[in-house]
């Protein structure tokens, strides 16, 4: 009897490891390879056409992606804006100390004359001065999504020694004071810290791609030995 139940037993054992592994190992037919065109154009009989065309018109009007206040926003909203400044914050705090840190390596002095390179001049030479490298700030925020109006370069004079020095600026949501200062070698500042709080140094010059705009007192404002 005990013979008959162990053999049954071990019968039983054989079948269920064979049912599990053929279960386990069961081959697939291989998947075929699908090819999606993604952008092809949809028809004005499309049944989403509609629908996305209302949206469309609608989020080109909102007055929040103009970058327009609304009253009495939701705690959503606030902890969105909030969330988006720090990360702005951020991506510009990582930049400036990656360029600083490359310009030590990376750093070439004009020798003939006063040569501004453009980027793919730097890329090609391997390095520049400081108005070269003020580049690698400048096209990095525009290709990050920062605005025409927050991002600028500027050429910085130095009162007392008359040097002038490439630095970018960011004006913070596109406001008119007192913007950060972006320096890509760090003569100015290490760190990136409001023009107010520099001393010494001052913008003349501002301009990018396409517009120029020269830096003048405002009527009324204190002198530098009054500030």
């Amino acid at each position: 009897m005990l013979g008959s139940w162990v053999v049954r037993s071990l019968v039983v054992s054989v079948v269920s490891l064979l049912l599990v592994s053929c279960a386990g190992f069961q081959p697939t037919a291989p998947l075929s390879p699908v090819s999606l065109d993604l952008f092809v154009p949809a028809p004005a009989d499309d049944p989403w056409e509609h629908k996305i065309r209302e949206w469309q018109a609608r989020h080109d009007q909102d007055p929040v992606q103009r970058g327009e206040a609304i009253e009495k926003p939701s705690e959503l909203a606030k902890e969105y804006e909030q969330f988006t400044r720090e990360l702005r914050l951020r991506l510009v705090e990582d930049t400036v100390a990656w360029v600083q840190e490359r310009s030590r390596s990376y750093y070439r002095a004009d020798e003939d004359r006063d040569h501004w390179a453009t980027l793919g001049e730097m890329a090609k030479t391997g390095g520049d001065d400081c108005d070269g490298l003020d580049l690698l700030t400048f096209v990095l925020l525009r290709r990050l999504g920062f605005q025409d109006d927050e991002i600028y370069r500027s050429i910085v004079v130095e009162q007392d020694s008359g040097q002038h020095h490439m630095v970018t600026l960011w004006f913070e949501g596109g406001g008119r004071e007192d913007p950060f200062v972006l320096d890509p070698t760090g003569v100015v500042t290490q760190g990136m810290v409001r023009l107010s709080t520099i001393e010494g140094w001052e913008p003349i010059q501002l301009f990018d791609e396409e517009a120029h705009f020269r830096v003048e007192a405002s009527p009324g404002a204190p002198s530098v030995a009054g500030r």
